[in-house]
């Protein structure tokens, strides 16, 4: 019984379906390097890689005739190609991208250092815009004591035009006081002089009055 059910197990994993994966065929082959253009000549090196850079001679029928460092022989030449094989154009593409990728960083670095420096310069650029202002304000009170001496100078010329035209009035207000003072003087003396005559010709007329009288007394 025991081994009629070991072999039904046997029997179920045997007819069992195998569980299939993805895989890949490996595209790395070695090549190697022949004395002679033929399969028969000897072997000069065991296989290089697919992808190795190589100098290219020239070509003998089906054969390249290559040089690797020191050796020289040949290959087949469907094994030769005038471009990198896709596995180091993938690593070529890789450090490329490394390349890209750190010179993103340093530009994104860059950049964070711009932003700082701009930031920077936009807080002195207030400042001094603030401290313009400020010393704005500081020259128009300036200018304003300045303006305060030119009026007050201003000002005093006008008052010492005024006070030279009133002194000329003064003094021309003066010379007529003068003018009337002389006049009443005269005035007064040709007064005087009159009343004088006046009363000369007055005792004159007296005199010549009583003198008639006399002689008409006289003659009586």
């Amino acid at each position: 019984m025991l081994a009629r059910l070991v072999c039904f197990l046997a029997i179920m994993v045997a007819s069992h379906p195998a569980v299939a994966s993805t895989a890949w065929v490996d595209d790395s082959i070695y090549v190697p390097i022949r004395s002679s253009a033929n399969p028969a000549g000897r072997i000069l090196h065991r296989g290089i890689k697919s992808g190795t850079r190589i100098e290219f001679l020239g070509f003998d029928g089906d054969w390249a005739k290559i040089r690797y460092k020191d050796i020289e022989g040949y290959i087949g030449k469907q094994y030769l190609s005038q471009s990198p094989t896709a596995e180091i154009l993938l690593e070529r593409a890789n450090q490329a991208s490394e390349q890209a990728k750190a010179e993103a960083a340093k530009l994104r670095t860059q950049l964070a250092e711009l932003k700082g420096q701009h930031q920077a310069l936009s807080e002195q650029s207030s400042e001094l815009k603030n401290a313009l202002s400020a010393r704005s304000n500081e020259l128009e009170q300036l200018q304003d004591v300045a303006s305060d001496p030119i009026r007050l100078d201003q000002a005093n010329r006008r008052l010492n035009e005024e006070l030279s035209l009133l002194r000329s009035e003064l003094d021309q207000v003066k010379g007529e006081n003068v003018m009337l003072r002389n006049n009443n003087t005269s005035q007064q003396w040709i007064t005087g002089v009159g009343i004088l005559l006046l009363g000369l010709i007055a005792g004159m007329i007296m005199r010549s009055r009583s003198g008639r009288r006399r002689n008409s007394g006289w003659a009586n």
